[in-house]
């Protein structure tokens, strides 16, 4: 039975279509599930955030919106969580204990 990684990603182009497939490449005996960011259709969305660009405390901010609905629906259908963030002009331990505290870790 495969590993099932629950994947929670900054929202640019290249997390959105190559991260996922890299990843089944580099670790096939795993399953990847992207959580976010949520790949945008066509079409204006009224009222509706895309989820494209969000990192740092917005990336925090969407993994607390999103891992509980996750953990409602899906309950222990996880074994890994994977949160990949651009770190640019922020400081990587710093965000770190960010992701962690919300997710209710400690390092």
């Amino acid at each position: 039975m495969a590993v099932v990684v629950w994947v929670f990603s900054g929202g640019g182009e290249s997390e959105v279509r190559g991260f996922l497939p890299f990843l089944e490449k580099t670790f096939p005996g795993c399953r990847f599930e992207r959580k976010t960011p949520v790949r945008q259709k066509p079409g204006p969305k009224p009222n509706k955030a895309g989820s494209y660009g969000k990192t740092g405390n917005s990336l925090i901010e969407q993994i607390k919106e999103e891992l509980p609905i996750a953990l409602k629906g899906e309950a222990n259908k996880c074994d890994l969580i994977l949160v990949f963030d651009d770190l640019d002009c922020r400081d990587s331990q710093t965000q770190k204990s960010k992701i962690l505290a919300e997710l209710g870790m400690k390092i």
